[in-house]
């Protein structure tokens, strides 16, 4: 799921590209790409704080071929190191900082 692109969502459901995009930003008032990098940290975090894998695997699961990008991906978004949103996370599920 990583790897899909507005274009291939727009052709699964019958609508342009175009038309997807106004869609999900009229009903969000995010881009695409907003919702989706959004929702790779919300998965990245509840693997983060609810597993005991590793961060290599962590990014693979969220969709990332590559954990160094991960990791910069997730400081960017997040403002934390992966490493770092656990240990601040604590391994809680019900943690605040998610």
């Amino acid at each position: 799921q990583g790897n899909r692109t507005l274009i291939s969502y727009a052709r699964e459901i019958g609508v342009s590209p175009g038309h997807l995009h106004e869609l999900v930003r009229q009903q969000t008032g995010l881009t695409p790409g907003q919702v989706t990098r959004r929702q790779r940290v919300v998965e990245a975090k509840r693997l983060l704080t609810g597993t005991d894998l590793a961060v290599r695997q962590v990014a693979e699961q969220a969709g990332f071929g590559d954990p160094a990008y991960f990791c910069r991906f997730f400081r960017r978004e997040t403002g934390f190191s992966p490493g770092e949103f656990r240990r601040r996370a604590g391994g809680m599920h019900h943690d605040p900082v998610v």
